[in-house]
């Protein structure tokens, strides 16, 4: 589902750019790190406000803590580099499609590690919650939903 760079990269990346290795990026580090990712971010001119990072860290730092931490960093990335899916419906039939039979409305674990790189499975499983009555099996349905309006919300920056 992740094309772009893999979760293992995003998280090199962040570490890269967590000198203190607080497990969090201030916010002069998360631009840089955007930036080194290939994010076209505006250089406002002096006084002016940052509108376009200003806009990410809405979306990325909910509590303005002046702190991006790995997993608001994690979320962020993925819905950005989920952004060219056309609706929740499409991504959930490419969960679907991944499915033993390719028509179940739940997924397991090891469907997913088949499908993909060790660390976007284990992204995806860490977050999706468990199908109701079906053991091992989890809601893709609902994970991609979540996903989907992270990327409606927060359409605001571009990668080159």
């Amino acid at each position: 589902v992740v094309s772009t760079l893999s979760t293992g990269e995003f998280t090199l990346m962040f570490k890269h750019f967590d000198k203190d290795r607080s497990g969090r990026l201030d916010h002069n580090e998360f631009k840089a790190c955007l930036r080194a990712l290939g994010f076209d971010l505006p250089v406002p001119q002096e006084g002016e406000p940052d509108t376009v990072f200003e806009a990410i860290l809405d979306c990325v730092d909910f509590d303005r803590d002046g702190f991006v931490r790995l997993e608001e960093y994690m979320q962020f990335m993925i819905s950005r580099t989920t952004e060219n899916v056309a609706s929740t419906d499409e991504l959930t039939e490419a969960f679907k499609s991944l499915t033993e039979d390719g028509n179940k409305p739940y997924i397991t674990a090891s469907e997913l590690y088949a499908a993909m790189p060790p660390d976007q499975a284990k992204y995806c499983i860490d977050r999706m919650e468990k199908y109701p009555d079906v053991p091992g099996a989890l809601d893709y349905t609902n994970f991609t939903k979540i996903i989907f309006q992270s990327n409606l919300n927060c359409s605001v920056a571009s990668v080159d």
